[in-house]
C-alpha cells in the first residue's frame, strides 16, 4: 500500500517518473521499469501482445527480476529468474504448479483478481504490493501482459530500494503520520479481505497486524452489525465513491468490542477498475458507552415518565369518578331528604283530607234529609207563623236548598283534587320502593307534570304553556321509579326555564313516546324555546356546569339525569338543538335492565 501511495506521489504524470538524484544506478532501474511498464510504453498501452518472437522471449525476461508465462487458470508454464529475491516463495515455482501457491493469501488473491482483470479487458494490469521479510519490509511491482495465444506474462520487479528512497525524497514525515496516527487506515481488496492495517491496530485491538492482513473484513465485525458494514461496503464498491462515515463495532483480541466509525475511499486503477479500499477508522468506544448510557437514561426517564402520565390519567379520572359520586351522592341524599319530606306532607294532608272526602257523601245524604223534612214541615204546618216567615225569608231558604249541594259537590272535587295530589307526591317520591320495578312511564311523566302544573299556568308576568302530550303505547319498563321521575323532573325544569328566558307568542313543551323495538323504548321532550349553541351543547352533561344566575341552579341536573340513563339503565341520553330552533332531549332506555350488582 505505501509502495503505490509513494509512487503516485513520486509520479508526475502516467508517462514518467521523477528519478531521486540520489542514485544513477537506481535512475537505470527506473528506466528499465518505465520500459515494462505499459503506462510508460504507449505502444503497449491498452493493446495485446503478440506471440513473443525469438527476440521477444528473450528481452522481455532481462526487463524484470522474476518473469513467469502462465495460462488463464494461472498454470506456471516458464519461468524465469534473473537474481535473488524474497518476495515469493521459491519451493513452489516450477512448470506446472499454480502461481498463486507462490504468494501469501491476501497476495494470492490480489493474483487472481488481475488475471480475471486482464481476461476481461485484455490490457495490461500492475499494482505494487509488500511482504514482510523478517524485521525487514520488501517491495514489489506486479505487471500482467495478455499475450493473443490467451496466454499471459507476468513480470515481477523488486523495487524496495526506490521506495525507500521515494520515502527518503518525502521524508519520513508521511510515514511516521500514518503509522503513529490515533486513526486505523487499513486497505480492504474488493472481495472484503485486510490488505494492509497500520501498526496502531496492535495498540488498538490487540492483534498483530500478521494476524489480520489476510483475513476477512467480516470476521471482525459485530454479527448484529455486519448487515450494515456489508451494504456498506458493497454501495462503496458499486458506486466507486468515498461513503459517509459509518459506525460499527469490532472485536478486541481478549474478547471485548470496540466501537469504531469509519469510511472508505476507492482506490482505481488505470483503467478505473477499483484496485482496493482505503478505510480510515477511529475509535470512539468512551463516547458510544456515554451515548448508550444516555440513550438509557433517557429511555428510563420515559419509561417512567409515561409510568408518571399513566398515573396521573389514573388519577385525574378517579377524581372526576369521585366528584361524580359525590354530587350524585348529595343529589340522591337531597332527593331522599325531598322524598321523606313529601311523603310525610301527604301522608298528614292523606289523613285529613280523607276526613272531609269521606264524610262529604254522608252530610250531603244528611242535607237532602232535612231539606226534604222542612218541605214536609212547610206542606203541613199551615199557616206559618210570622217568625217562622220571617226567618224564611232572612236565610232566602229556597237559595240555600239550590246552593248547598253545589257547595257539597265542590267540596267534594276539591277533597279528590287533594287525593290525587298526595298520590302523585307519594309516586313521585317512590320513598316506598327501593330497587327496580315495573313501572307505568306515562304515570312518572305525568307526576312530574302536576307537580309542575303552577308553573306551567299562565302567570301576570307570562302566558301558559302549553303541554302537548303524544303517548305511545308502551309496555311497563323494569327500572328505578323514582331516579326516572328525577329525571323527567330535571328535563321538563329545563325546558320551563329556557321558555321563560324569551318572550314566545306560544310556548310549547311536546312530549313523544314510542316504542322502538319490542325491547326499547324512546322518550322526546321538546320545546320551541331559544336553544342551545354547539359550545354549550357539548357541555350540557358535565358536573356542576351551568348557565342560569347563581341561586337559580347548581349545574348537577343534567349531569346525574345522564347518570342515571347512561350508567343506571344501560340507555342513552342526547341533546339536538340549534340557536333559535328550540331543543329536544331524547331518552333511550332498555325496557328491561339487568341492575348490577
Amino acid at each position: 500500500m505505501f509502495s503505490e501511495r509513494v509512487q503516485k506521489l513520486n509520479n508526475k504524470d502516467e508517462s514518467a517518473k521523477v528519478v531521486p538524484k540520489r542514485s544513477q544506478k537506481n535512475a537505470s532501474d527506473r528506466k528499465l521499469i518505465n520500459i515494462a511498464r505499459p503506462a510508460a510504453n504507449h505502444e503497449l498501452e491498452g493493446t495485446m501482445v503478440s506471440q513473443p518472437t525469438y527476440q521477444m522471449q528473450a528481452i522481455l525476461p532481462k526487463l524484470a527480476d522474476v518473469y513467469f508465462r502462465i495460462d488463464p487458470q494461472g498454470i506456471i508454464l516458464e519461468y524465469q529468474a534473473n537474481k535473488p529475491y524474497n518476495f515469493l516463495n521459491q519451493t513452489n515455482i516450477a512448470p506446472g504448479k499454480q502461481l498463486f501457491e507462490c504468494f501469501p493469501t491476501s497476495i494470492a488473491i490480489r493474483f487472481h483478481q488481475a488475471i480475471n482483470q486482464v481476461r476481461q479487458t485484455q490490457s495490461v494490469v500492475s499494482f505494487a504490493y509488500s511482504l514482510h521479510v523478517g524485521n525487514n519490509k520488501a517491495h514489489c511491482e506486479a505487471q500482467l501482459l495478455p499475450v493473443e495465444s490467451t496466454e499471459i506474462i507476468v513480470l515481477l520487479r523488486d523495487i524496495t530500494h526506490i521506495v525507500q528512497e521515494a520515502f527518503l525524497e518525502c521524508g519520513d514525515h508521511f510515514q511516521t503520520i500514518v503509522e503513529n496516527a490515533n486513526n486505523i487506515i487499513s486497505a480492504v481488496t474488493p472481495d472484503g479481505l485486510f490488505s494492509y492495517v497500520s501498526p496502531n491496530w496492535s495498540e488498538i485491538l490487540g492483534h498483530e497486524v500478521s494476524e489480520v492482513e489476510g483475513q476477512p473484513f467480516a470476521s471482525f465485525v459485530h454479527l448484529e452489525d455486519l448487515s450494515t458494514c456489508t451494504d456498506y461496503f458493497t454501495k462503496a464498491l458499486i458506486t466507486g465513491e468515498q461513503q459517509d462515515t459509518i459506525e460499527y463495532r469490532v472485536k478486541h483480541k481478549n474478547g471485548t468490542w470496540r466501537w469504531h466509525s469509519c469510511y472508505l475511499s476507492a482506490i482505481k486503477d488505470t483503467t478505473g477498475s477499483i484496485i482496493y479500499f482505503v478505510g480510515i477508522c477511529h475509535d470512539i468506544t468512551v463516547r458510544k458507552h456515554e451515548e448508550i448510557r444516555r440513550q438509557r437514561i433517557e429511555r428510563a426517564l420515559r419509561k417512567s415518565e409515561a409510568k408518571f402520565r399513566t398515573k396521573t390519567q389514573q388519577l385525574e379520572e378517579t377524581l372526576q369518578e369521585l366528584k361524580q359520586a359525590q354530587s350524585q351522592l348529595i343529589q340522591s341524599e337531597k332527593m331522599s331528604s325531598l322524598g321523606q319530606l313529601v311523603a310525610g306532607i301527604a301522608h298528614e294532608i292523606n289523613n285529613p283530607v280523607n276526613f272531609i272526602y269521606g264524610n262529604v257523601k254522608y252530610a250531603n245524604d244528611y242535607v237532602q234529609d232535612l231539606f226534604h223534612l222542612i218541605e214536609l214541615y212547610q206542606q203541613h204546618f199551615v199557616p206559618r207563623t210570622p217568625e217562622a216567615h220571617q226567618e224564611i225569608n232572612t236565610i232566602d231558604l229556597d237559595f240555600i236548598r239550590y246552593d248547598l249541594p253545589k257547595v257539597l259537590d265542590s267540596m267534594n272535587i276539591g277533597a279528590e283534587r287533594i287525593r290525587q295530589i298526595v298520590l302523585s307526591l307519594r309516586n313521585f317520591s317512590r320513598v316506598d320502593e327501593e330497587g327496580m320495578k315495573l313501572v307505568n312511564i306515562h304515570e312518572g311523566i305525568d307526576n312530574a307534570l302536576l307537580l309542575l302544573q303552577n308553573r306551567l299556568k299562565s302567570q301576570p308576568e307570562s302566558t301558559g304553556i302549553e303541554v302537548i302530550k303524544e303517548y305511545g303505547d308502551l309496555p311497563q319498563v323494569m327500572c328505578h321509579p323514582g331516579q326516572m321521575n328525577q329525571v323527567f323532573m330535571s328535563l321538563l325544569t329545563n325546558a320551563i326555564d329556557a321558555l321563560a328566558e324569551v318572550a314566545i307568542t306560544h310556548p310549547q313543551i311536546q312530549i313523544r313516546t314510542q316504542l322502538q323495538a319490542s325491547d326499547r323504548i324512546k322518550i322526546s321532550i321538546t320545546d320551541n324555546g331559544p336553544g342551545i349553541n354547539a359550545k354549550i351543547r357539548d357541555r350540557i352533561f358535565d358536573p356542576f356546569f351551568t348557565t342560569k344566575p347563581v341561586g337559580k341552579g347548581t349545574g348537577m341536573g343534567l349531569s346525574i339525569s345522564y347518570q342515571i340513563i347512561v350508567k343506571k339503565h344501560r340507555g342513552e341520553l342526547y341533546c339536538v338543538s340549534t340557536p333559535g330552533g328550540g331543543t329536544e332531549f331524547v331518552i333511550s332506555i332498555p325496557t328491561k335492565v339487568i341492575e348490577e350488582a
